[in-house]
């Protein structure tokens, strides 16, 4: 996600106190993954979703599981929820009408195999617990169907409505992650992205009146309408998440690039050709730098949202409320760069989310050392992290007496928003910036292409990263990189 702090200028702010590539393999990496098929239907008047759910589920993992954790993140957007999914500092931004709740009711589950229990279990009761009767084996599925409600709430955010665009990010069911013997059970944060999930199939059908406009992640299969309901079928093979996004204004801009249809959804946009070019020159600016976008769409959505943009495969947000044409285009590099770093290349974002936000700022200065037509100045760019960096751990530390710089650290142990963004962001970038100055650029490109091509599909880590760089440069790095990571390094303007 690309927290509207403009990063160009950012030296300028008050510092706040509060070999895949082709239709083909995708194909074969989808053949034993699981499988999310979804019958959805929007009902205007109530703003809600029905939705008939088939999950078939593979224990990807190599021990038996005698459960299953399924994140219901709806259940954030409760009012009386603890797990808020907005901060303090953006609240009144995100829900401009006042209070609005979101929420997702289950109102059936069977399964083909025998089940103990299903209870819902976390504080905000966000999470469905299946206990099975018997282990679910490694390589062994389950087939789980559901049917549930999903409330939208008025809300500029990633799932929600606003006065232009319907926002469907996270609101479904999704099995959690399991690891080191343990489920991963993050709730809902306001900092960052808290979403951590595996590659998956997904067949989505969307009944909406036939004046909505779909943006959605995959391929349209097929579309109809009948009696002023358009009939929507999407297919969206080995991607790590589904979203999407419905409005009556869209009008779309779209060219063939790569073999790809890259598509920009939009509405009161006089420079959406330009905004187009610049979708299709990061999608072939990061297919040269890191390794082949292995999808045939790519979708730019313009759309309410309270921050500057969202990234889910296939698809990015931008927000309406970026109003500067070059920070727009900005936050339209930093999130298609996203689809590399988090979309192919996983990680756990409640964990380590340096690992994606922190490499996706850095690719957007890449993006422009590699397109000089934009004149932007990247070592400027670096001046004024620098500064901006210095500035805000001055400040904090005079008001707190300390500040952790460090970067390993969960998003609810971020004190505040701000904080999140500084070091995540802002020394993430620097810490790729100076890894770069320290082995060269051809060997820290070589580096970040292997680091791609070993972790695509999969999870990374920054074992994984640091494992790429070393195979390739041949050295010990573990000291720069955990000085960076554990807030060891004092970054001093010069």
């Amino acid at each position: 996600m690309r927290k509207y702090f403009s990063m160009l200028a950012i030296c300028t702010m008050c510092v706040l106190l509060v070999s895949c590539g082709s239709s083909d393999s995708i194909n074969a990496v989808s053949k034993n993954l699981s499988n999310y098929t979804m019958d959805i239907e929007y009902v205007v008047d109530s703003k809600t979703l029905n939705v008939n759910q088939t999950l078939d589920y593979v224990n990807e993992y190599e021990v038996p599981l005698s459960e299953l954790y399924l994140h219901l993140y709806p259940k954030s957007f409760n009012l009386d929820a603890t797990s808020k999914p907005v901060g303090i500092l953006n609240k009144a931004k995100a829900y401009y009408n006042g209070d609005s709740e979101g929420d997702i009711t289950i109102d059936n589950v069977t399964t083909n195999k025998d089940v103990v229990a299903m209870t819902y279990v976390g504080e905000d009761e966000d999470f469905l617990k299946i206990d099975l009767k018997d282990d679910l084996d490694p390589d062994d599925r389950i087939v789980i169907n559901m049917q549930y409600s999903v409330t939208i709430p008025n809300c500029n955010h990633r799932f929600g409505y606003g006065e232009n665009t319907i926002n469907l990010g996270n609101f479904y069911p999704i099995v959690a992650m399991y690891e080191e013997g343990e489920w991963v059970l993050d709730s809902y944060h306001s900092n960052g992205d808290p979403f951590y999930s595996s590659i998956s199939n997904y067949y989505i059908t969307i009944s909406a009146p036939e004046s909505y406009i779909i943006a959605s992640t995959g391929v349209l299969k097929d579309e109809k309408v009948k009696d002023g309901v358009k009939v929507s079928k999407y297919e969206a093979k080995a991607v790590r998440d589904y979203a999407f996004v419905m409005s009556s204004k869209f009008e779309i801009a779209k060219n063939n690039i790569d073999g790809v249809e890259v598509m920009y959804y939009y509405y009161d946009d006089s420079e959406y050709q330009s905004n187009l070019q610049t979708s299709i020159d990061s999608l072939v600016t990061f297919n040269e730098l890191f390794g082949k976008y292995p999808y045939s769409t790519l979708s730019v959505v313009k759309s309410n949202f309270v921050h500057g943009g969202m990234e889910y495969p296939n698809m990015v947000l931008i927000s309406d409320e970026v109003d500067n044409d070059m920070d727009y285009k900005n936050v339209i590099i930093h999130e298609i760069a996203h689809q590399w770093w988090y979309g192919l290349v996983g990680n756990n974002e409640y964990v380590n989310s340096w690992l994606d936000e922190g490499l996706t700022e850095f690719s957007t200065n890449l993006f422009y050392e590699n397109n000089p037509s934009y004149n932007v100045d990247t070592e400027e760019i670096v001046k004024n992290l620098i500064k901006s960096y210095t500035n805000f751990v001055d400040v904090y530390s005079s008001v707190l007496g300390k500040v952790d710089t460090s970067m390993n650290r969960r998003l609810d142990e971020f004190n505040t928003e701000p904080e999140y963004v500084y070091i995540t962001y802002v020394k993430g970038n620097l810490f790729f910036s100076t890894l770069r100055d320290i082995i060269g650029k051809a060997k820290f490109m070589k580096a970040l292409q292997t680091y791609f091509e070993t972790n695509k599909f999969g999870i990374a880590t920054p074992e994984s990263l640091l494992g790429a760089f070393e195979t390739v440069t041949k050295t010990d790095l573990s000291e720069i990189f955990d000085s960076w990571i554990e807030g060891r390094v004092d970054i001093i303007e010069s």
